[in-house]
């Protein structure tokens, strides 16, 4: 988008997408863009590219609706939000969301899986506006455009694959009810679209254009997409997943286009793709963009923070269960991304305790990692993450770092999961190992690989970042038991429809269980 940033803020969007004029982060935008007037000049139609973009950062919670992420990590045995005292209770939602006992119209489905289901075909419609706004503007880099509009509509299928199976596939801009598509439709819809706009995508952008569609951000999700292929092809039953075919060498192909790229690399401080600065990583290939401001910046620092660690107040909210911090390695850096023990102020250093804090002689904030009760847990209990670090130029709750979706260390992940399931033991040791060198000093290799190794060295490497859920059930874990989760319906594998979408669409069909 020329020199201007695509976090750009969008104002209004209703279903059909009133769209801001893309505009200098600086800038208050002076107009909307209805569909009655919609894109009649290029810099319109960079604006409502830039919209399209601006609806990735909108996964977490205190960024727009706490869908995608939160349903991946608090649905899986990795992360947890407690009740404590009046805070979090949030009428059972986090609770239901945790012991995976939401239904369609429960607390958590009219809430976080709803966002879900909506944020995901927000980015869509956008998608769609803009593309058949395409028809009627010319744009110079036309080509490009159009092929970023895709990959973006096709990641937000991606969602909505991943967490509802089959949904309806529009790519039109007419508002009517669209029949349900399989899921396995879905995934072919998403393939087809990657690989027909991965041609026109450039393979990097200047620095000023960080962000935006490449390459490597096509063959990541495609990876991702061949790793998962028997889950996503498959059928969810009452009973459970009946699986698709494998597509391990696909994931192959795809993961090693990206590390033979040239493009990618990974830094020798593992930390550097989560920093304020990690705009700079050459590590991370597709990400939400952020910026140190209140309303476009990253809020995750503020989630799981004790209130007295940072200003303006942290949350105090999600923890990383005990289990999944007692699995880490002592001595793997990666471990230092999760707090337990005494703790401070991390801007000031100062000591931190409980509320009302220490000055008014309040014990010192000690985490420990055991939860005893989800529902009337203590402001110190379970251990926190701090993944990414404090922005030192935050705007107060908004930080600068920006969020990968995709990074150079599940690509390696990727690889060594589909090279073992080919029967290559070898290359998987050699791909997991080679992140493994960078977060222990001396170097621990791997000297075996199974299953139950890969699941591992997926937690270690890519804890908080919204995987565990897509890993667990890949693995046929997912409705197991875990502390205050009983053994669940193998259907549980798939998010309900919300009751506010098959209220909307009589053409919708509920998941099989629901």
């Amino acid at each position: 988008m020329r020199a201007v940033k695509l976090v750009t803020l969008l104002l209004a969007a209703p279903a059909v997408g009133a769209l801001a004029s893309c505009t200098d982060l600086t800038e208050a935008p002076q107009s909307s863009i209805t569909p009655e007037n919609f894109y009649k000049n290029e810099d319109e139609v960079r604006g409502g590219l830039a919209s399209v973009y601006a609806q990735l950062r909108n996964i977490f919670p205190g960024q727009g609706d706490p869908g995608y992420w939160s349903l991946s990590e608090v649905s899986s045995d990795e992360m947890i939000v407690p009740t404590r005292g009046g805070d979090w209770g949030d009428n059972g939602r986090w609770i239901e969301l945790h012991t995976q006992s939401w239904t369609a119209s429960s607390p958590a489905g009219l809430s976080f899986i709803n966002d879900t289901w909506v944020q995901a075909f927000r980015g869509v419609t956008r998608a769609n506006v803009v593309l058949a706004a395409l028809e009627n503007v010319a744009v110079a880099d036309e080509p490009v455009i159009v092929a970023e509009l895709r990959t973006l509509r096709a990641l937000y299928y991606y969602k909505l694959m991943d967490m509802f199976g089959g949904v309806p596939i529009v790519t039109t801009t007419e508002i009517e009810a669209r029949p349900q598509s399989t899921r396995k439709e879905v995934f072919e819809f998403i393939e087809k679209e990657l690989n027909e706009s991965r041609a026109a995508l450039p393979a990097s952008w200047p620095p000023e254009q960080n962000g935006r569609m490449t390459k490597g951000a096509a063959d990541a999700i495609l990876a991702n997409m061949y790793l998962n292929a028997q889950v996503f092809t498959g059928t969810v039953t009452a009973a459970g997943l009946q699986p698709g075919a494998a597509r391990w060498q696909d994931a192959i192909t795809a993961a090693d286009r990206i590390l033979n790229s040239g493009q990618y690399s990974l830094g020798s401080d593992w930390r550097a793709a989560f920093r304020h600065d990690n705009h700079l990583s050459r590590e991370n290939i597709l990400v939400a963009k952020f910026v140190a401001d209140p309303d476009l910046g990253f809020h995750l620092v503020q989630a799981s923070l004790h209130y007295e660690m940072f200003a303006p107040s942290p949350w105090n909210g999600f923890s990383i269960v005990a289990n999944a911090y007692n699995s880490f390695d002592a001595d793997d850096q990666r471990r230092q991304a999760i707090l337990v023990g005494p703790q401070f102020n991390i801007e000031t250093g100062a000591p931190a305790c409980v509320r009302p804090g220490c000055a008014s002689g309040a014990p010192r904030l000690v985490f420990t990692p055991i939860i005893n009760d989800i529902n009337q847990a203590s402001e110190s209990e379970g251990a926190r993450f701090l993944k990414w670090p404090s922005d030192p130029n935050h705007v107060q709750q908004g930080h600068g770092n920006d969020f990968a979706y995709f990074r150079l260390g599940e690509i390696y992940l990727i690889k060594a999961e589909a090279q073992f399931e080919l029967g290559n033991s070898a290359g998987a040791l050699q791909q997991l190992n080679i992140l493994r060198a960078r977060v222990f000093d001396p170097d621990e290799p791997l000297s075996t690989v199974n299953r139950d190794v890969i699941l591992r060295e997926r937690l270690f490497e890519l804890v908080a970042e919204g995987k565990r859920r897509q890993d667990l059930i890949r693995h046929g874990r997912f409705t197991q038991p875990w502390q205050f989760k009983p053994q669940r319906e193998p259907y549980r594998i798939l998010m309900p429809i919300p009751q506010t979408q098959l209220d909307a669409n009589p053409l919708l069909v509920q998941n099989p269980g629901y």
